[in-house]
């Protein structure tokens, strides 16, 4: 499959992931996964930084910030997104 071209995000918050769901689910994506926080910053999930700093203190950031997900593949992107969705967290108003 051919990698994803730029799309416009979908952006939420989130609550209560399963860490240890999330962290095999990244494992079994084909390519990169990047959260992106709504300030602009950027975290490869597949990556040493990642590890060391661990996927629970980065979801945990999700919980104050609205997160998006880049992925490579299509199909990364949405499994990705399926599996958030469950956590996504009430929309402020």
């Amino acid at each position: 499959m051919k990698k994803t071209e730029e799309k416009e995000g979908v952006f939420m918050k989130v609550f209560n992931v399963d860490v240890e769901s999330f962290a095999k689910l990244i494992q079994e994506c084909k390519g990169k996964v990047t959260i992106i926080t709504e300030d602009g910053d950027r975290l490869v999930t597949n990556s040493l930084l990642s590890a060391l700093v661990g996927f629970s203190t980065i979801l945990k950031v999700a919980t104050m910030k609205e997160i998006e997900f880049e992925c490579d593949y299509p199909e990364d992107r949405v499994r990705v997104l399926d599996f958030m969705m469950r956590y996504r967290a009430p929309e402020e108003k």
